[in-house]
């Protein structure tokens, strides 16, 4: 284990911390006073123990061997797992709207959070499959019978009708039931980046984005209810309804604009006073830019695109195309939580209950996205112990050829 630890990915691990540790801190500050209580710092507390589960986590999963993941029945029960805890929750009672909870104790778990990493496993190795020419049964006759057409059409069926068929459509439907649209968009962006990211042509990018516009007008006017619909009509005017769904989004550009360059400083927020609703969740990056300004803003936004790329730094680094897609699906995840999120607070994205990786309240999108990493880190720690592998057998042969230089001019 100690020679293992050599080729630990410190950078990605301290970044992490960085990130969780500055968050515990805005949560107890966005939280006591919320709470109408100074003394009462249980979600502070609360969120001290998520921090440490997903510590452990995070280490558990570097040590683990990612290619698990790529075991069929592994792979697959965890696929059923997360389909089935979303269909139990519409029989939960709704939180906010939305029936996207499972309730267990007091408890409350967020099955969407295991969906997104388990939707990134699937479409891994459902590339990795196809690219390499191991795809078997009914997807992998689909995709063979969409390749050898060719060109576009190639493109789209194999490397982005084929999932949706198998993977996306199952996890749309049982989230559509909550309804939760923040997470299904999460899960919808992921697989668009990831096609993207395997290799779809930039010429259908205008189209598949104009599709997607014109698949959200649908949505808008014939499926979503009306609790779904004015979130997204406050989004472009929030005086519409000032007391109602747009309150949120109000009180969040006046910590914005409160704020300024440095902020009002760490613990004096006014918008915490039950003017900014749970602003330790969703919100919490309203509260940071109040009390650390644009600045405190912009080095949460530092290590987050900093984990990001670190993350598609890994992906051009991996020995395999599942440990590589992998790694892109992790980023592409981060980047799309990341910018939804801040769109939320800024008013350019409606309020989606999308949280804010590693930083917003939450125990299970939070223990998630710390194993998530840690499946990441134990990519990062084969990719550098190849590298040092190789790197000592080219310094070993190097000397050889020295040595065996060296003999011949003496002869």
């Amino acid at each position: 284990m100690k020679t293992r630890f050599r080729y630990f990915d410190f950078a990605l691990f301290l970044s992490v911390l960085l990130l969780v540790g500055l968050s515990s801190i805005m949560i107890y500050s966005a939280s006591v006073w919320n709470r109408g209580d100074y003394a009462n710092s249980s979600l502070f507390y609360r969120q001290l123990v998520y921090v440490g589960i997903g510590i452990f986590v995070y280490l558990i999963a570097t040590l683990f061997r990612y290619e698990m993941f790529r075991k069929k029945g592994i792979r697959l029960g965890l696929y059923a797992l997360s389909v089935i805890l979303l269909f139990v929750t519409w029989a939960m009672p709704p939180l906010n709207g939305a029936r996207a909870w499972l309730i267990i104790g007091g408890m409350t778990i967020q099955p969407v959070e295991i969906a997104k990493f388990v939707l990134i496993i699937l479409l891994a190795n459902y590339y990795h499959e196809l690219w390499n020419n191991e795809l078997k049964g009914l997807p992998g006759r689909l995709a063979r019978a969409a390749i050898t057409k060719k060109g576009l059409r190639a493109q789209i069926g194999a490397f982005f009708l084929v999932p949706v068929l198998f993977y996306f459509s199952f996890y749309a439907i049982a989230i559509n039931g909550q309804p939760d649209m923040g997470g299904l968009f999460v899960l919808g962006s992921i697989m668009l980046l990831m096609w993207f990211g395997v290799g779809a042509p930039l010429r259908i990018l205008i189209p598949g984005i104009l599709a997607g516009v014109g698949t959200v007008f649908v949505l808008f006017t014939t499926i979503f209810s009306e609790n779904q619909r004015s979130r997204i009509e406050v989004v472009f005017n929030p005086f519409m309804d000032p007391e109602g769904y747009g309150h949120q989004l109000l009180m969040s550009i006046i910590s914005i604009v409160h704020g300024g360059l440095t902020g009002v400083g760490l613990g004096n927020s006014f918008q915490k006073y039950g003017y900014l609703p749970e602003p330790e969740t969703d919100y919490i990056m309203s509260i940071i830019a109040e009390e650390l300004g644009f600045l405190g803003v912009l080095t949460v936004l530092v290590l987050l695109f900093f984990i990001a790329f670190r993350a598609i730094h890994i992906a051009n680094h991996a020995d395999s195309h599942f440990a590589m897609f992998v790694s892109f699906g992790i980023a592409s995840q981060i980047i799309i939580q990341t910018a939804i999120n801040i769109g939320a607070m800024s008013g350019w994205f409606p309020g989606t209950g999308v949280t804010l990786p590693l930083v917003s309240y939450g125990g299970t999108s939070l223990i998630m996205m710390m194993g998530v990493l840690g499946v990441l880190s134990s990519i990062s720690m084969r990719n550098r112990h190849r590298e040092a592998t190789r790197r000592e057998e080219i310094r070993v042969k190097s000397e050889e050829n020295v040595q065996r230089s060296s003999l011949h001019v003496v002869r």
